[in-house]
């Protein structure tokens, strides 16, 4: 049986995320696809929140 893969939304969120983590600009998306963008930003945002909330370093 083959595995599928992820939502690339969820994925995009995920990839935001971890640029967000390492201090990466938001400038830095890589996607060019207005929804996806808006997936990738949204993880980095997150990922922002929790850096200011002390939870990586």
């Amino acid at each position: 049986m083959k595995r599928q893969k992820r939502d690339r939304y969820e994925r995009a969120h995920s990839k935001g995320f971890t640029a967000g983590i390492s201090g990466k600009s938001s400038e830095e998306c890589p996607f060019s696809s207005a929804d996806a963008r808006e997936q990738w930003l949204g993880g980095w945002r997150d990922a922002r929140a929790e850096m200011s909330k002390g939870y990586f370093t």
